[in-house]
Parts: structure tokens; C-alpha cells; sequence
């Protein structure tokens, strides 16, 4: 099995005696997981093949899940019509439209798992779409990756990489599509800058 008691012991916080355990993307289960779910999020106990027990007194749960995204997507920023034309496009989402991004993320919970199961969940956050801020700390974040990778690898022959606004601009304007966000924007970089750079120091131009 791959949770047993000792498994989740061995991940319990020093300080405050908890494990947090984590299913990602839980749309993608099998039916068969999700039934077993079911008892662990109603008595918080998973009983074993072998008869033995995993207590999850101790533990918070928690389900990522990537269901009535497009939905999402498509209520924020229209693709076509009249929407289409008078939506802001780095405008950050107004508290109507998280509301109405919340309801369109429930229903597609409630379409996907059965009302027993959606029952037993204690909390459902509906996360906002990534607005141009976000997307130009994350490009920071993803330089700083960058930056720390060729000082490793390179030792001596390390460089620094410094973008002028103009460059950041190039690159946060590739990222077109607010669906793939932050993944869209790190294949971004590996083509428009690792790349090239990658090439320039084969040829010795760096």
C-alpha cells in the first residue's frame, strides 16, 4: 500500500503533530479511489488489504483538481462577441466575477463526484486567474531559477543574466494563453532565452 500509518508518522510536523496529505488532480482517479475517500474523509480511518488500519486523525486533506477551468477561463475572458471586445485584458478578476467563477467550479465538482462524496469536503476554494503582476513576479522567481542554475553548472566560467524592461515585456508577451499561465511562461523562457543561450555558449560567444 502506499499509505500505511508509519508512512504518515514519518511525515507528521514536529511542532504541531499534523501531516498534510495530497491528491492531486483528483478528477483523474479512478471510481475507485474516490469510494475510498469516502471513508476516510467520513470516520477518518483507511482500512488495509491486510486488516490493518491508517488513522487520519491527524491529517488535512487536501484535492487539487483542474475541473470547469475552461469554463472559468471562458467566463473571465470571453473568446468571441461582445464580451470579447469590452473585457479588460490584465484587469484582475472583480469580486462578481470570482463569485460567478466559484459557482461554475461547484457545478463542475457536483457533475464529476457523487453528492455523498462532495458532502464530506469541508472547503472548496476556487483560485483566480493569474493577472499580470502575478505573471511578471513569477518571471522573477523563473530568473532567480535561471541565474542560480548557471552559477552551479558553470563555476568560473558563470555569467549574470540581466533583462532590460523591454526583454521582460518580449517575454510576458509570448505568454498568450491564460489557461497554461505560469507553465506557459517557463516554455517561454526555455525557447526565447535558454536556448539561445545554450547555443551561444557552444559557439564560445559568451
Amino acid at each position: 500500500p502506499l499509505l500505511t500509518q508509519s508512512k504518515l508518522n514519518q511525515v507528521m510536523s514536529d511542532r504541531a503533530n499534523l501531516a498534510i496529505v495530497l491528491f492531486d488532480e483528483i478528477e483523474k482517479a479512478a471510481p475507485s479511489m474516490t469510494r475510498l475517500l469516502l471513508g476516510i474523509l467520513d470516520k477518518g480511518i483507511l482500512r488495509l488489504g491486510d486488516n490493518t488500519s491508517v488513522c487520519f486523525d491527524r491529517s488535512m486533506i487536501f484535492m487539487t483538481s483542474n475541473l470547469g477551468a475552461r469554463e472559468m477561463a471562458r467566463a473571465i475572458k470571453p473568446g468571441f462577441g461582445f464580451e470579447a471586445m469590452t473585457a479588460e485584458g490584465d484587469a484582475a478578476p472583480s469580486s462578481a466575477d470570482y463569485a460567478r467563477l466559484q459557482e461554475i467550479a461547484l457545478a463542475a465538482v457536483k457533475r464529476k463526484f457523487a453528492p455523498e462524496f462532495v458532502n464530506r469536503i469541508d472547503a472548496m476554494l476556487t483560485y483566480r486567474p493569474l493577472d499580470a503582476a502575478s505573471m511578471d513576479q513569477i518571471l522573477d522567481l523563473l530568473l532567480d531559477d535561471i541565474g542560480d542554475h548557471v552559477r552551479r553548472r558553470l563555476g568560473d566560467r558563470m555569467f549574470y543574466i540581466e533583462l532590460p524592461k523591454r526583454a521582460r515585456r518580449f517575454l510576458l508577451e509570448k505568454v498568450v494563453s491564460a489557461e497554461y499561465g505560469a507553465r506557459e511562461l517557463r516554455r517561454t523562457l526555455h525557447r526565447h532565452l535558454m536556448q539561445p543561450l545554450a547555443a551561444m555558449m557552444a559557439d564560445g560567444a559568451i
